[in-house]
C-alpha cells in the first residue's frame, strides 16, 4: 500500500475518531478554550480544533503503522500510546502555551479526564484505521464506531452533575438542622425575601466563560416550586434585594428597579464598566436610603492580557479596559503577552495599565478618574439619582452587608495567579468600608505591595508598581486564605445566637486562578466584626467541597437571614469546575438550604 493511501486512510480514520474528542470536550466544556487557538472562545472553533487534533493523530498513526497487521491487543496498545503522546504534547504542553500559560506538566492529576478521552480516541482510531486498511474487518470498524457512539451517549451525562440534598452531608454546629427549600436551580447567585418571608432567587444566566442561559428572577412557592416572575436581564445577575414592593437587580452593566406586582421596571444605573472579568456585584440599601453596589475590575491586576481572552471578553470587546476610580499618574510599565485574537499563534501585544490590549503607556502619563469606575463601591442617591464612588481600590467587591450601626462591609476577592501581573498566594478580604478610602488595587494585596516576594509567580515576573505615588492604603478587616473566594454575606440579627458576619466561601478556580495543591473549601464562615477572627459555621463533612458526583455543598454563593432572625438561608450555586483551562458550570445543580435552631444548647461566638 502506498504512503498516499495510508495517509488518506489515516486522515479519514482520524476525522471519524475525532468525533470522540468533540463530544467529550463538549461535555466537559473544554471546546471554548480550544476555540481560542483559532481566535474565538466558542463551540464552533473549538470543534474545528478538536477535529484537527483528530486528523493529525490519524496522519501520525498512518505514518508509523502503515500497512502492518496488528492484532486486537496491539491495536489497543498502539492507540493508547498515541493518546498518551497527544495528552502530554497537546493538553499538558501545547494548549496551555498557546493560551498564554505555562505547561501543566507539574499537575497532570488535574487533567485525568482528558487523558482518558485521548486514549479512547487513540484506540478508536486504531480500530477504524485497520478496518479501512484491511478492507474486510467489520468487527474492527464496529469496535471503533462503538467507542464514538459511546462518547456521544456519554455527552449529556457529562453536561450534568449531581444535586446534593442530604442534610447528613453537612457539618453544622450542635443545635442546628438543615433542610432543602428548593433545588434544580441553574447558576443561582442571589436571594432575598419580602415582608411575608417569600423568597426570590436570581438565576444569573451566566458563568465565567462563554456558557450562558436565561437570566431571570424566580419566586419560591410552597413545596419549593419555582415561578418565573421576570426575565430578559443582562447576565450575570449578581445582586438582588427587596424594598417596599420592589426588587432591585444588579445585572451586567445595570441596576434595575422591578415592581413585583406589575412587572414594570426602571433602569436606575446603566453603562457600568462590566464587560470584563468582574461585573457589578451585590447591592444594598444603606442607612441613608442610598443604594450601594460593588463594581469589579476588568482584569486581574490592571493590565489586559491573554488571560482575558480565556475569560471570553478581550476578543469581543477589544477597546474595553479598567476605568480608573480616581486620577492616577502611571509609572509607564508595559507588559507583553500573546494576542489570542490573531490567527498567528506567535502574535503578541504590548499593553499598559488602564488601557485596551495593545496600547502602551509612558512614564508619568496621567489617567483621569471617572464615575462609574472599576474596582469600587458606588453610592446611588435615590433622591436625586446622582452616582458617586464611596470607596475604591477593591479588586472585586462582590458581597455587601451592614451592621446595626450602619457600617458597610464588603467581601473582596484577591489576585489570581494568571495574566501578565500574575500573583501567587494572594489572600481574599473582608473590608469594613470607609468613605473615600483606597484599599490598594491594582498595586497592593491588602497593605502589602504586589511586588513583595511572597506573591512571586512562576507565570510572570514583572509585578512592578503601575501607579506612581499612590494614595494611602486602608487595611482590611481580615484576610482570608488564598482563593476562599468570599461571596455574598449577611450580618447576624439580634435574635440569632451566633454573632458576626456570615460569609459564603465559593472556593478556588484552579488551575486558572492558581494551580493549588489542595482545594479551597466552600461553605459559610462567621467573621467577628471587631477582631476579624473567623470560623466555619457550615461546610461539607470530611472534605473541602462536593464535586461533580459528590454529596454536600458545591459552591455556596449567598446567605440571608429571615425577617425574624431565627433561621438563615444558604444558596448553593451548584457544580462549577474547571475542565483543564475552561470554566464549566453544570445546569440544574443549584440548591437553597434553610438552617434553623433546634434547641438552646449551642456554642455562641462572643
Amino acid at each position: 500500500m502506498s504512503i498516499g493511501n495510508n495517509l488518506s486512510k489515516g486522515l479519514v480514520s482520524g476525522l471519524f475518531a475525532g468525533l470522540i474528542l468533540i463530544f467529550a470536550f463538549w461535555g466537559i466544556w473544554l471546546l471554548p478554550a480550544l476555540g481560542l487557538i483559532l481566535t474565538r472562545a466558542d463551540l464552533t472553533n473549538g470543534s474545528i480544533v478538536a477535529a484537527l487534533f483528530g486528523i493529525i493523530g490519524g496522519l501520525i498513526y498512518s505514518l508509523f503503522v502503515r500497512d502492518r497487521h496488528l492484532d486486537i491487543k496491539q491495536r489497543i496498545l498502539a492507540g493508547s500510546a498515541l493518546g498518551l503522546v497527544f495528552w502530554v504534547g497537546g493538553v499538558l504542553t501545547l494548549v496551555p502555551i498557546m493560551l498564554g500559560f505555562p505547561p501543566s506538566l507539574t499537575s497532570p492529576q488535574d487533567h485525568i479526564f482528558t487523558l482518558v478521552t485521548f486514549i479512547v480516541y487513540g484506540i478508536s482510531l486504531a480500530f477504524i484505521y485497520h478496518a479501512f486498511a484491511e478492507r474486510k474487518s467489520m468487527r474492527s470498524l464496529g469496535y471503533g464506531a462503538g467507542l464514538v457512539l459511546l462518547a456521544l451517549l456519554a455527552t449529556p451525562f457529562l453536561l450534568r452533575g449531581a444535586i446534593s440534598t442530604n442534610p447528613e452531608d453537612l457539618d453544622l454546629p450542635r443545635g442546628y438542622r438543615a433542610e432543602v427549600i428548593a433545588k434544580g436551580l441553574t447558576y443561582p447567585t442571589s436571594l432575598t425575601m419580602d415582608e411575608q418571608g417569600t423568597i426570590y432567587v436570581a438565576e444569573s444566566g451566566h458563568s465565567y466563560g462563554p456558557k450562558t442561559t436565561e437570566a431571570k428572577i424566580l419566586r419560591v412557592d410552597e413545596g419549593g416550586k419555582l415561578k418565573k416572575i421576570a426575565d430578559k436581564f443582562e447576565g450575570p445577575i449578581s445582586g438582588l434585594t427587596y424594598k417596599d414592593g420592589n426588587l432591585y437587580v444588579s445585572h451586567r452593566g445595570f441596576i434595575t428597579e422591578l415592581e413585583i406586582k406589575t412587572g414594570k421596571r426602571k433602569d436606575l444605573v446603566s453603562h457600568l464598566p462590566s464587560l470584563g472579568d468582574h461585573p457589578n456585584g451585590d447591592l444594598l440599601f444603606g442607612p441613608d436610603g442610598a443604594i450601594y453596589f460593588g463594581q469589579g475590575t476588568a482584569t486581574n491586576a490592571g493590565v489586559v492580557g491573554s488571560d482575558n481572552f480565556v475569560y471570553a471578553w478581550a476578543d469581543r470587546y477589544p477597546d474595553f479596559h479598567d476605568i480608573p476610580s480616581r486620577d492616577f499618574t502611571l509609572t509607564g510599565e508595559n507588559y507583553t503577552s500573546l494576542d489570542l485574537k490573531s490567527a498567528d499563534p506567535t502574535a503578541k501585544g504590548t499593553t499598559g495599565a488602564f488601557a485596551p490590549f495593545g496600547r502602551t503607556r509612558e512614564p508619568g502619563e496621567k489617567v483621569k478618574g471617572k464615575v462609574p469606575a472599576n474596582g469600587a463601591v458606588h453610592r446611588l442617591d435615590m433622591k436625586d439619582g446622582s452616582l458617586s464612588i464611596f470607596a475604591d481600590g477593591l479588586r472585586n467587591p462582590y458581597g455587601l452587608t451592614q451592621d446595626e450601626e450602619g457600617n458597610i462591609y464588603a467581601s473582596v476577592l484577591g489576585y489570581d495567579d494568571r495574566g501578565v501581573r500574575a500573583s501567587k498566594n494572594s489572600p481574599d478580604w473582608i473590608v469594613k468600608l470607609k468613605e473615600g478610602a483606597w484599599y490598594g488595587w491594582p498595586d497592593y494585596a491588602g497593605t502589602i505591595p504586589l511586588w513583595d516576594k511572597q506573591y512571586a509567580s512562576d507565570r510572570g515576573i514583572n509585578r512592578n508598581p503601575i501607579i506612581k505615588d499612590p494614595p494611602e492604603v486602608t487595611p482590611p478587616l481580615t484576610s482570608l486564605p488564598p482563593h476562599y473566594s468570599p461571596m455574598k454575606m449577611d450580618y447576624a440579627p439580634k435574635n440569632f445566637p451566633i454573632k458576626g458576619i456570615f460569609v459564603t466561601a465559593f472556593g478556588d478556580g484552579q488551575p486558572l486562578t492558581q494551580d493549588t495543591k489542595e482545594q479551597a473549601p466552600s461553605g459559610v464562615l462567621v467573621v467577628d466584626p471587631k477582631t476579624g477572627d473567623y470560623d466555619w459555621f457550615v461546610k461539607t463533612k470530611n472534605k473541602a467541597r462536593a464535586g461533580r458526583h459528590g454529596n454536600g455543598l458545591k459552591r455556596t454563593i449567598d446567605v440571608k437571614f429571615d425577617r425574624d432572625g431565627e433561621s438563615l438561608y444558604v444558596l448553593d450555586f451548584g457544580v462549577w469546575e474547571f475542565a483543564d483551562m475552561a470554566p464549566n458550570a453544570i445546569p440544574k445543580s443549584g440548591v437553597i438550604w434553610k438552617i434553623s435552631r433546634v434547641d438552646d444548647q449551642m456554642n455562641v461566638l462572643q
